[in-house]
Parts: C-alpha cells; sequence; structure tokens
C-alpha cells in the first residue's frame, strides 16, 4: 500500500502542472507506520489483539483517503465540509482502536494470570 500512495503522488505530481499538496506527497506515511507496526507486532502473539489490530487497519485506510480527499481539493484552491467529516471519522477509528487494544490487552493479560 505503501508503493501505491508514492505512486499515486508522483503521478499526481506529474500530471499536476507543479501544483503540489503536502499532504499527497506525504500520502505514504500511515501505510508506513502500519507496516512498521505490523513488522513489530509480529515478534509477539498477535491473536489476542485481532480486533484493535482490524480497527488500526481501518484507521489507516480512512487516514489515506482523508488525506488524499483533502490534499486534491486543496490543489483545486477549494475547501469543503468533507474534510471535517474525513477528520471526525478519523478520530473516532483511534479513539476505538485505542480502547479496543486496551481492553484487548487487559483481557490477555487476565487469561495468561
Amino acid at each position: 500500500m505503501t508503493g501505491l500512495c508514492v505512486i499515486f503522488a508522483v503521478i499526481y505530481e506529474i500530471l499536476g502542472h507543479g501544483v503540489y499538496s503536502w499532504r499527497i506527497r506525504l500520502l505514504f506515511l500511515a501505510p508506513l507506520v502500519m507496516f512498521l507496526l505490523f513488522a513489530l507486532l509480529k515478534r509477539r502473539d498477535i491473536l489476542p489483539f485481532l480486533p484493535a489490530i482490524t480497527l488500526l487497519r481501518l484507521l489507516a485506510a480512512s487516514e489515506i483517503a482523508r488525506n488524499a480527499f483533502i490534499g486534491i481539493v486543496e490543489v483545486y484552491g477549494t475547501r469543503t465540509s468533507k474534510d471535517v467529516v474525513f477528520g471526525i471519522i478519523s478520530i473516532i477509528l483511534a479513539i476505538a482502536t485505542v480502547a479496543a487494544a486496551a481492553v484487548c490487552t487487559i483481557r490477555h493479560r487476565r487469561s495468561v494470570n
């Protein structure tokens, strides 16, 4: 996914006639962070944390969509109320991810003890 985001940003910049958005240039960061996080989690037993990981994937996908959408809108010099909606969705998913990770951690610790 990181590669696809980089390719999208390069193509968009080439076809953008010199107009670009930092959101699109940095679009690859969300999937890259996800990849690094999963690489770190591979060393651990991640089965108890699957609900949190699923929400984390949704959060990364929503961040990619939000940054791409807002970046494209910024290039055209307009604003829209949909960027607020994307921001709210991202915040809700981030809170849900943290809550799910906390619940999974508590359940895992209780089952181990």
